[in-house]
Protein backbone atom coordinates (compact mmCIF):
# COMPACT_ATOMS: atom_id res chain seq x y z
CA UNK A 1 0.00 0.00 0.00
CA UNK A 2 1.20 3.50 -0.84
CA UNK A 3 2.67 5.21 2.27
CA UNK A 4 0.65 8.40 1.76
CA UNK A 5 -2.59 6.44 1.42
CA UNK A 6 -1.74 4.36 4.50
CA UNK A 7 -1.06 7.54 6.49
CA UNK A 8 -4.39 9.08 5.43
CA UNK A 9 -6.32 5.90 6.24
CA UNK A 10 -4.74 5.53 9.67
CA UNK A 11 -5.44 9.19 10.40
CA UNK A 12 -9.04 8.66 9.34
CA UNK A 13 -9.32 5.67 11.69
CA UNK A 14 -8.10 7.82 14.58
CA UNK A 15 -10.63 10.53 13.71
CA UNK A 16 -13.40 7.92 13.81
CA UNK A 17 -12.08 6.71 17.16
CA UNK A 18 -12.09 10.26 18.56
CA UNK A 19 -15.59 10.85 17.18
CA UNK A 20 -16.69 7.67 18.94
CA UNK A 21 -15.06 8.93 22.13
CA UNK A 22 -17.01 12.19 21.92
CA UNK A 23 -20.27 10.31 21.32
CA UNK A 24 -19.53 8.06 24.30
CA UNK A 25 -18.82 11.04 26.55
CA UNK A 26 -22.05 12.67 25.39
CA UNK A 27 -23.90 9.47 26.35
CA UNK A 28 -22.25 9.58 29.79
CA UNK A 29 -23.27 13.22 30.13
CA UNK A 30 -26.85 12.43 29.11
CA UNK A 31 -26.98 9.60 31.64
CA UNK A 32 -26.00 11.99 34.44
CA UNK A 33 -28.56 14.51 33.23
CA UNK A 34 -31.31 11.93 33.72
CA UNK A 35 -30.04 10.13 36.84
CA UNK A 36 -29.50 11.70 40.21
CA UNK A 37 -26.80 10.30 42.49
CA UNK A 38 -26.51 10.55 46.29
CA UNK A 39 -24.53 13.75 45.70
CA UNK A 40 -27.02 15.16 43.20
CA UNK A 41 -26.79 15.39 39.43
CA UNK A 42 -23.20 15.60 38.20
CA UNK A 43 -21.98 15.03 41.75
CA UNK A 44 -18.79 13.40 42.96
CA UNK A 45 -19.96 9.85 42.18
CA UNK A 46 -21.53 10.63 38.81
CA UNK A 47 -20.54 8.86 35.59
CA UNK A 48 -19.02 12.13 34.39
CA UNK A 49 -16.66 12.23 37.38
CA UNK A 50 -15.82 8.54 37.01
CA UNK A 51 -15.07 9.09 33.31
CA UNK A 52 -12.71 11.92 34.20
CA UNK A 53 -10.89 9.66 36.67
CA UNK A 54 -10.57 6.86 34.11
CA UNK A 55 -9.16 9.25 31.50
CA UNK A 56 -6.62 10.66 33.96
CA UNK A 57 -5.41 7.18 34.88
CA UNK A 58 -5.13 6.17 31.22
CA UNK A 59 -3.14 9.34 30.50
CA UNK A 60 -0.72 8.51 33.29
CA UNK A 61 -0.14 5.07 31.73
CA UNK A 62 0.15 6.48 28.19
CA UNK A 63 2.96 8.85 29.15
CA UNK A 64 4.82 6.09 31.01
CA UNK A 65 4.73 4.02 27.80
CA UNK A 66 5.76 7.07 25.77
CA UNK A 67 8.86 7.51 27.90
CA UNK A 68 9.81 3.86 27.51
CA UNK A 69 9.76 4.10 23.71
CA UNK A 70 11.40 7.53 23.42
CA UNK A 71 14.32 8.20 25.77
CA UNK A 72 14.69 11.73 24.43
CA UNK A 73 11.16 12.55 25.56
CA UNK A 74 11.33 10.61 28.83
CA UNK A 75 12.37 13.54 31.11
CA UNK A 76 9.15 15.35 30.16
CA UNK A 77 6.83 12.36 29.73
CA UNK A 78 7.76 11.13 33.21
CA UNK A 79 6.76 14.45 34.77
CA UNK A 80 3.53 14.54 32.78
CA UNK A 81 2.70 10.99 33.85
CA UNK A 82 3.20 11.84 37.54
CA UNK A 83 1.10 14.98 37.10
CA UNK A 84 -1.82 12.97 35.70
CA UNK A 85 -1.59 10.40 38.49
CA UNK A 86 -1.65 13.26 41.02
CA UNK A 87 -4.70 14.71 39.27
CA UNK A 88 -6.31 11.25 39.33
CA UNK A 89 -5.93 11.03 43.12
CA UNK A 90 -7.04 14.66 43.53
CA UNK A 91 -10.36 13.77 41.90
CA UNK A 92 -11.19 11.70 45.00
CA UNK A 93 -10.81 14.64 47.39
CA UNK A 94 -14.50 14.56 48.34
CA UNK A 95 -14.50 10.82 48.99
CA UNK A 96 -11.12 10.38 50.67
CA UNK A 97 -10.20 12.81 53.44
CA UNK A 98 -6.54 11.78 53.39
CA UNK A 99 -6.11 12.17 49.61
CA UNK A 100 -3.28 14.67 50.09
CA UNK A 101 -1.16 12.05 51.84
CA UNK A 102 -1.60 9.81 48.81
CA UNK A 103 -0.50 12.62 46.50
CA UNK A 104 2.48 13.60 48.70
CA UNK A 105 4.78 10.74 47.56
CA UNK A 106 4.03 11.69 43.96
CA UNK A 107 4.94 15.31 44.70
CA UNK A 108 8.31 14.11 46.02
CA UNK A 109 8.70 11.86 42.97
CA UNK A 110 7.92 14.81 40.68
CA UNK A 111 10.55 16.95 42.45
CA UNK A 112 13.11 14.12 42.30
CA UNK A 113 12.53 13.57 38.57
CA UNK A 114 12.81 17.30 38.01
CA UNK A 115 16.16 17.38 39.82
CA UNK A 116 17.53 14.16 38.31
CA UNK A 117 16.72 15.15 34.72
CA UNK A 118 17.45 18.87 35.07
CA UNK A 119 20.17 18.84 32.38
CA UNK A 120 18.07 16.98 29.84
CA UNK A 121 14.81 18.73 30.67
CA UNK A 122 15.10 21.78 28.38
CA UNK A 123 15.99 19.77 25.23
CA UNK A 124 13.23 17.28 26.07
CA UNK A 125 10.75 20.12 26.57
CA UNK A 126 11.74 21.64 23.23
CA UNK A 127 11.21 18.26 21.57
CA UNK A 128 7.84 17.88 23.27
CA UNK A 129 6.67 21.37 22.27
CA UNK A 130 7.68 20.77 18.65
CA UNK A 131 5.46 17.69 18.35
CA UNK A 132 2.34 18.60 16.32
CA UNK A 133 0.08 16.73 18.79
CA UNK A 134 1.27 18.93 21.65
CA UNK A 135 -1.17 21.55 20.34
CA UNK A 136 -4.03 19.27 21.47
CA UNK A 137 -2.32 18.93 24.84
CA UNK A 138 -2.10 22.70 25.29
CA UNK A 139 -5.74 23.18 24.30
CA UNK A 140 -6.73 20.47 26.78
CA UNK A 141 -4.78 22.25 29.50
CA UNK A 142 -6.37 25.62 28.74
CA UNK A 143 -9.89 24.18 28.61
CA UNK A 144 -9.50 22.08 31.78
CA UNK A 145 -7.42 24.25 34.08
CA UNK A 146 -8.25 27.76 32.88
CA UNK A 147 -11.55 28.08 31.01
CA UNK A 148 -13.56 25.55 33.06
CA UNK A 149 -12.49 27.22 36.32
CA UNK A 150 -13.91 30.56 35.19
CA UNK A 151 -16.88 28.99 33.42
CA UNK A 152 -17.91 27.18 36.59
CA UNK A 153 -17.95 30.22 38.86
CA UNK A 154 -21.17 30.54 40.86
CA UNK A 155 -21.29 34.29 40.27
CA UNK A 156 -21.40 33.71 36.48
CA UNK A 157 -24.29 31.25 36.68
CA UNK A 158 -26.20 33.42 39.13
CA UNK A 159 -25.86 36.25 36.62
CA UNK A 160 -27.05 34.02 33.75
CA UNK A 161 -29.96 32.33 35.53
CA UNK A 162 -30.83 35.09 38.04
CA UNK A 163 -33.80 33.92 40.13
CA UNK A 164 -33.85 30.58 38.34
CA UNK A 165 -30.31 29.72 39.51
CA UNK A 166 -29.85 25.97 39.90
CA UNK A 167 -26.62 24.53 41.26
CA UNK A 168 -27.07 21.36 39.22
CA UNK A 169 -27.05 23.39 36.01
CA UNK A 170 -23.80 25.04 37.08
CA UNK A 171 -22.27 21.67 37.96
CA UNK A 172 -23.41 20.21 34.64
CA UNK A 173 -21.77 23.00 32.66
CA UNK A 174 -18.54 22.96 34.67
CA UNK A 175 -18.13 19.17 34.70
CA UNK A 176 -19.05 18.92 31.01
CA UNK A 177 -16.36 21.43 30.01
CA UNK A 178 -13.87 19.68 32.28
CA UNK A 179 -14.72 16.32 30.69
CA UNK A 180 -14.13 17.83 27.25
CA UNK A 181 -10.75 19.12 28.40
CA UNK A 182 -9.75 15.67 29.65
CA UNK A 183 -10.90 14.18 26.33
CA UNK A 184 -8.61 16.63 24.51
CA UNK A 185 -5.77 15.55 26.79
CA UNK A 186 -6.54 11.94 25.82
CA UNK A 187 -6.48 12.80 22.11
CA UNK A 188 -3.11 14.48 22.67
CA UNK A 189 -1.77 11.48 24.59
CA UNK A 190 -2.82 9.02 21.88
CA UNK A 191 -1.42 11.21 19.09
CA UNK A 192 1.90 11.70 20.90
CA UNK A 193 2.15 7.96 21.55
CA UNK A 194 1.39 7.20 17.88
CA UNK A 195 4.14 9.64 16.80
CA UNK A 196 6.62 8.09 19.24
CA UNK A 197 5.80 4.52 18.16
CA UNK A 198 6.13 5.51 14.50
CA UNK A 199 9.55 7.06 15.20
CA UNK A 200 10.61 3.97 17.19
CA UNK A 201 9.52 1.65 14.36
CA UNK A 202 11.43 3.70 11.76
CA UNK A 203 14.59 3.54 13.90
CA UNK A 204 14.19 -0.20 14.40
Amino acid sequence: MDKSLKFVLLYGVRILFYAGLMILLNAVYMYDATHETVTGKFGEVSMTEISQEIILFILGVIFIITGRYDRELKPVSGLISVFFFMSFIREFNNQIDFWFYLVLPLIFLFAWLLFRNRKALVPAMKYFLELPATAYFMVGFLVTFVFSRFFGRTVLWEAIMENDYNRWAKNAAEEGIELLGYALFLVAGVEILVAVLRKHRQKG
